[in-house]
């Protein structure tokens, strides 16, 4: 997919969108104090209208978080934020975020203001 987005109007399942994404997984960034963490989605998860999920390549994750990705190979244990080391894939949507974070700073900071016509002055005779 890149660097794209897709906006999705209806009710859909993570199964479905990872069935149109082959060895992907779907997460949904978690925030923890400044530290910002992924949460990987199972695919029974249903995805709700007005939220960001991002689709992740599997093979950019870390061995650990891979195999919590497989039911059958790890146990039943739900992550929390904050519950391992900063993965590549972690860096990487940190880093896209505070991206975004900064581009609607900017745009914000150039609409401050009141606007102020320039008006000059029209001599009467």
């Amino acid at each position: 997919m890149g660097n794209s987005s897709k906006e999705i109007t209806g009710p859909v399942t993570a199964s479905e969108v990872l069935k149109n994404n082959p060895n992907h997984v779907l997460s949904k960034p978690c925030s923890q104090g400044v530290v910002r963490r992924i949460l990987i989605l199972s695919p029974d998860s249903e995805l709700k209208r007005g939220t960001i999920y991002f689709l992740i390549p599997s093979s950019s994750l870390s061995e650990k978080k891979r195999s919590s990705e497989n039911p059958k190979k790890s146990s039943k244990r739900v992550k929390k934020c904050g519950d391992s080391p900063i993965s590549d894939s972690d860096r990487y949507l940190t880093e896209i975020l505070s991206e975004k974070k900064v581009s609607l700073r900017d745009h914000r900071s150039r609409h401050v203001g009141v606007w102020r016509p320039h008006l000059q002055s029209i001599s009467e005779d």
